[in-house]
């Protein structure tokens, strides 16, 4: 199920970045702006108690880099099947440190950490979940620099630890997910 998953979020990032390459203009070196689909998260903890992803994340980005280096902030959201009030979305803002490797050629692996926010707001002041934690993760990207625009298409695993409270509950919750993404400079 999950090569399943992968295959399809190829596919959409392959899209993505035809698209994307279509419609850019020339770009700038260092600041970027990026999509990406990842699976839906895995949750092995506290957070089942409140209820269970029902899809798919999507993540906008935006960054900059220097030399291997980058600073990005994201927003980052997936469906959350509560069981105390139905579907809600769950929300996560971060800022992270990426450092990355030249492997081969265009081919880098990078790691990212960083300080994230997240929020869940089933409609009840009482039972609106928030809190702050982090992020680590990993991944390869593929830098490709086009005629009309510098493009990267990516690949990474990153696991979202936070600390959730509401006046009815606190918990700790681990996410992971496996995501794939477009970034074009600007």
């Amino acid at each position: 199920m999950l090569v399943a998953c992968l295959a399809r979020m190829m596919k959409y990032a392959a899209l993505t970045a035809t698209t994307v390459v279509a419609m850019s203009g020339p770009a700038s070196a260092g600041v970027y702006l990026g999509l990406g689909l990842g699976t839906k998260p895995m949750v092995d903890d506290a957070m089942e108690n409140v209820g269970t992803p029902s899809s798919q994340s999507l993540r906008g980005l935006v960054g900059a880099r220097l030399a291997n280096v980058s600073l990005e902030g994201a927003v980052n959201g997936f469906g959350m099947a509560t069981q105390r009030s139905g579907d809600h979305t769950v929300y996560q803002a971060s800022a992270a440190l990426k450092l990355s490797i030249p492997i081969v050629s265009q081919l880098e692996a990078f790691g990212r950490g960083g300080l994230e926010r997240t929020w869940l707001n089933m409609g009840e002041d009482q039972a609106n979940l928030r809190g702050d934690g982090f992020l680590a993760g990993v991944g390869l990207e593929l830098r490709l620099n086009l005629v009309v625009a510098s493009l990267s298409v990516f690949a990474d695993y990153t696991v979202h630890r936070t600390s959730l409270e509401s006046t009815l509950d606190k918990f700790d919750s681990t996410l992971q997910m496996v995501g794939v993404g477009v970034t074009m400079g600007i």
